[in-house]
C-alpha cells in the first residue's frame, strides 16, 4: 500500500481513495445527545464515507491511540516543570498541544466505538470506585471499602514507590543518566511532529 492509498484523519493531507470522494452529509444531533456522543457519531460518518472501517479494528485504533499520545507526551520531553507549565502560553506549542489532545480523543471515541464502551460510563465507574478505594482523609472507610496507602495515579492506581511518586522523584533522563545541556527540547531535532500530521486515520 502506497503513503496515497493510507487512510488519514480529517485533517490529514491525503484522505485515501476509499467511498466516493464526496463528502458524506454531517449527521444532526439527537435530542438529548451530549457533545462526545456527537463527536463520536461524527468521526464514525467520516470513516464509513471513505470505507475506512477495514483498517479500524480494535487493535488498530489502540496503537494509533498509544502513538498519539507519546506525540502529545514528546512536546514536554525534556522541558523542566516551569518549561511545562508556562506551555500554553506559547502559541505554536499551545496550537500542538490541542492537535495532539484532539487525536487521542478521536482515537478512543472510536476505540469506544468498535468494542462497544461508552466512555463516559465507563469514567463515571471508575470514579466511583476510586472514591470508595481512596476515601477523603479524615473519613472513616465505609465496610468493605479498602484504604490505599499511596495517592492514586490519573488512572486512579497507587503511585509506585520511586519514578512517577510525589515525594522528590527526579525526573527522567535520557540513557546515560545525563540531560541534553541547556536544552529545553528533545535532542533529536526536527524528528518529532510538526503539528499537522500527514498520515492521521482519526477519521
Amino acid at each position: 500500500m502506497t503513503d496515497n492509498d493510507k487512510p488519514s484523519g480529517p485533517g490529514g493531507s491525503h484522505p485515501g481513495r476509499g467511498g466516493s470522494g464526496r463528502p458524506a452529509p454531517e449527521p444532526g444531533p439527537a435530542p438529548g445527545e451530549d457533545a462526545l456522543v456527537r463527536l463520536s457519531r461524527r468521526l464514525d460518518a467520516f470513516a464509513a464515507a471513505r470505507s475506512w472501517q477495514p483498517y479500524h479494528t480494535p487493535k488498530n485504533l489502540a496503537a494509533a491511540l498509544s502513538v498519539e499520545a507519546g506525540e502529545l507526551l514528546e512536546i514536554f520531553q525534556w522541558l523542566t516543570p516551569e518549561q511545562a507549565d508556562a506551555v500554553m502560553a506559547e502559541p505554536d506549542r499551545a496550537h500542538r498541544v490541542r492537535d495532539e489532545v484532539a487525536d487521542v480523543l478521536a482515537y478512543l471515541l472510536q476505540f469506544c466505538s468498535v468494542v462497544g464502551v461508552d466512555p463516559a460510563e465507563a469514567l463515571a465507574a471508575k470514579i466511583e470506585r476510586n472514591e470508595e478505594r481512596f476515601p477523603v482523609p479524615g473519613r472513616s472507610p465505609a465496610a468493605g471499602e479498602g484504604v490505599a496507602s499511596r495517592p492514586p495515579s490519573a488512572g486512579g492506581k497507587p503511585l509506585s514507590a520511586g519514578a512517577g511518586s510525589p515525594s522528590g522523584a527526579s525526573e527522567s533522563l535520557p540513557a546515560g543518566g545525563e540531560s541534553p545541556s541547556g536544552a529545553s527540547e528533545s535532542p533529536s531535532a526536527g524528528a518529532g511532529s510538526s503539528g499537522d500530521s500527514s498520515d492521521d486515520r482519526t477519521g
